[in-house]
This record gives C-alpha cells, structure tokens and sequence, in this order.
C-alpha cells in the first residue's frame, strides 16, 4: 500500500477515488484517521443484527464466532470489491489489507475475548484523544504552519509511545517518512 500511495501517478485516481467517499483532501488526517479509522469505528459501534445474534448465541463455540465474524468481515468486503470503479486502485488496495485487519478488529471490539478488546478500545481511545488534543488550543499552536506541524507530530509521539508502553514494546525507530527497504525491492505483483 504504501509503494502505491508513493507513486506519483496514482495520485489522480486515488483523489477520484476518495472525493467519490467523501474525502476532501488528500492529508493523512482525513484519509487514514477520518476515513479509515474513525468510519472503522462507527460501523463497529452498530454491527448487523444477525452477527451480534451469533456473538451472543451461548450455545456456539468461540472459535467458531470467530470464524463467522471474519467470514461475515470477508464477505462484504467481497461485495463492496465487486462494486469498485478502479479495480486495482486505492480502495482495492485497502479492501486487501482490511481483509486481514478487519476480522481482528472486530473479533477485539465485539468478541468474547477480554484482553483483545481491551486493547482495542484503548486504541481506539488513544485515537479519539488524538483527534480531540489536534483541535485543544491548549496542547496544539495555530501560529504558523511549521509550529502547528511541531505540535502534531509531538501529539503523534505521546500517543505512539502510550500505545507501545501499553503493549510492553520498546520505542520504535524514527523513520522521518521513509518507506522501509529491509526486504529488498519490492516485485510489482507482490504488492498489496
């Protein structure tokens, strides 16, 4: 995903893509944590009837909840897949990765499970806060551009850092941007 979002002449259809869902601007706020992350959220706040029925039926094991919940998860990514007007673009690539994440999402937020959806609801906090400290005049500077920017990337740090001390795992290195390289070049059809 990331190899396709940084090739330039992807741009123009994933903004097409995007203006089509109601995303404005090509920012990392309104794509991943406004689009992705925060709609996430909503649809898991209200999943169908007929799933939760099956994640309350007492009588199913957990395994097999599971099963049908990634199923389920699969299921309508499979179908909005079908409806998709650029079959190898932005929103193809995402629906890749959703495949994988998506089961788990919901497996932690809606699953039997403590320790999962304790960690996920503690993600999900940590995001919410985010958003909400990005437009707290207290924690944020709207002076200028780059001291705004400061500001954001500070707010990035604390959030990382209180997910990561959470999950026991140290730091991570800075990046500043760069797309890792340690398995070498990438083949074009083994993109996701």
């Amino acid at each position: 995903m990331l190899h396709y979002a940084a090739r330039e002449e992807t741009w123009a259809t994933t903004k097409r893509e995007l203006e089509g869902r109601g995303v404005v601007c090509m920012s990392f706020f309104d794509i991943v944590l406004d689009f992705i992350l925060m709609d996430a959220f909503e649809d898991l706040e209200s999943p169908p009837s007929s799933v939760v029925a099956v994640l309350r039926n007492r009588w199913l094991s957990d395994s097999f909840k599971e099963t049908a919940l990634a199923t389920a998860c699969w299921s309508v990514l499979k179908a909005k897949r079908r409806l998709l007007q650029v079959p190898d673009g932005f929103i193809s690539h995402f629906y890749s990765i959703s495949e994988h994440v998506s089961p788990v999402l919901a497996w932690g937020f809606l699953g039997p499970k403590q320790h999962l959806c304790e960690v996920c609801t503690i993600f999900k906090q940590q995001i919410l806060q985010y958003l909400k400290d990005m437009f707290d005049l207290d924690k944020v500077r709207y002076t200028t551009v780059n001291v705004l920017a400061d500001d954001i990337v500070q707010l990035s740090r604390r959030r990382s850092e209180i997910l990561l001390g959470y999950l026991g795992v140290d730091a991570i290195p800075e990046m500043n941007g760069t797309i890792p390289t340690d398995n070498g070049p990438l083949e074009e059809a083994s993109l996701v």
